[in-house]
């Protein structure tokens, strides 16, 4: 999560550097600085190689920004104090709205209302894009969604028949079946593995949390009041549904990450997880596994989901080169089949869905609907600003752990937790 220090440089540099400076500069022979967190540096490399075979007279330059949230927040910072903010540059989704504050990235509404390039806003799916629209300017997007990362449910078919269990996940499932199915497995496995990986994990699971809370007709934030709902009635069933699952169907809680039943290690029968994963788990898991749709509560989706994105930054000299980076690279005959070969890329557009050719690649999974579903399912969490955003996840974790090893009461703890969240939100 990102930490007040880089907020608040965020917000002199809001002060400080208001407006857009350098000119748009020319495609051809252009030279581009592309920077992307470690992780994806080996991946970018590669698309643009391939966008400087198709295209000789234009350079990318793929530099680092690191890993850590907060240093890399921190980094574009400096870099924007500096002048040296890159062309094109990785967004997130729970910092995007710092970073338009800051005037780190530009608006590209205007050139996608335009359809500049061939890239037009309305292809996007509207919950993904709409994560890339300022809070306080939601009519402007700073940022394109490389992937609809989307919440599904991910099944050990080998574990559930050595548990004796042939009852797969289905797409009507409820959160009742999947409780009712684990049980099944945990009595028949002898304890030997997990049935169901905790769905709130240590806590910090808001794309699971979120889309309940909804489900349930509660609220997590709410953009219109402003104000977060995390500890009214609505909301209070969801947390008692979902923390039920320590200790019965799931393991009991456990506030180290890595004490956490892995799936990829065949360590537990179900969990909830996103494409992004596919590759490693192909890597780690052998047998036969699949994916399906979310559990449902009262006929209503519980997907949930987020993305990371990619923005122009708004001191850019070189912007028209840049967009023709991303025109290229958000076609399905252009970067985008680069980036669906990976396997960890769900299109987060409809064309991408429907026909990508993600779809294409080998099994495990087989039901690649269900990553299509989701995209189009997905309810996702409205943008907190900075500060309200590391209170809402520090907020919640503490409610748990309270919960869970302190035994207070779900409503006593999460009535606290609202409270700190909207103290937050006020003092922003």
């Amino acid at each position: 999560m990102l930490l007040a220090g880089a907020g608040a440089a965020l917000l002199t540099l809001t002060a400080a550097c208001g407006g857009s400076s350098g000119g748009g500069g020319s495609v051809e022979g252009s030279k581009i600085v592309l920077s992307v967190q470690n992780a994806l540096v080996p991946q970018f490399k590669k698309y643009a190689a391939a966008y400087e075979k198709e295209f000789p007279k234009r350079k990318i330059s793929v530099q680092s920004l690191p890993d850590d949230s907060t240093q890399y927040v921190q980094q574009l910072v400096t870099q924007r104090l500096g002048g040296k903010v890159p062309d094109v540059l990785m967004n997130v989704d729970y910092a995007a709205n710092q970073l338009a504050n800051g005037n780190i990235t530009m608006d590209l509404g205007p050139w996608l209302k335009e359809g500049k390039g061939g890239l037009k806003g309305e292809d996007f799916l509207p919950q993904f894009l709409g994560q890339y629209r300022p809070v306080e300017d939601p009519d402007e997007i700073t940022g394109l969604p490389v992937s609809a990362d989307s919440t599904t449910l991910f099944y050990n078919k080998d574990l559930f028949q050595k548990a004796g269990v042939t009852e797969y996940p289905k797409p009507d499932w409820t959160w009742d079946d999947l409780y009712r199915v684990a049980n099944k497995i945990k009595k028949g496995s002898g304890d030997k593995f997990a049935a169901l990986a905790p769905p709130l994990g240590i806590g910090d699971q808001n794309s699971v949390y979120n889309p309940v809370i909804n489900a349930y007709g509660g609220s997590v934030y709410d953009p219109k009041t402003k104000k977060s709902g995390i500890g009214q009635p609505k909301a209070i069933e969801a947390w008692k549904m979902l923390l039920g699952a320590y200790g019965t169907s799931a393991p009991k809680y456990a506030a180290d990450q890595g004490s956490l039943p892995k799936f990829e290690n065949g360590q537990t029968a179900m969990a909830f997880s996103v494409r992004a994963v596919v590759p490693a788990m192909k890597q780690s898991l052998k047998g036969d596994w699949d994916t399906q749709t979310m559990p449902k509560i009262n006929g209503k989706s519980t997907v949930g989901g987020g993305s990371y994105g990619l923005s122009i930054g708004k001191t850019s000299k070189n912007k028209e080169g840049a967009w023709a980076f991303l025109a290229w690279f958000y076609k399905n005959d252009g970067g985008m089949k680069l980036a669906q070969a990976t396997g960890q890329v769900v299109p987060p557009t409809q064309q991408g869905l429907d026909h990508g050719t993600w779809r294409e690649l080998p099994a495990p999974p087989k039901n690649e609907d269900a990553f299509a579903t989701a995209a189009k399912d997905a309810y996702l969490l409205p943008a907190l600003p900075a500060k309200a955003q590391k209170a809402l996840s520090d907020s919640v974790k503490k409610a748990v752990q309270q919960v869970e090893i302190e035994h207070r009461s779900v409503t006593s703890a999460f009535q606290d937790a609202e409270k700190t969240v909207n103290q937050a939100l006020q003092s922003r």
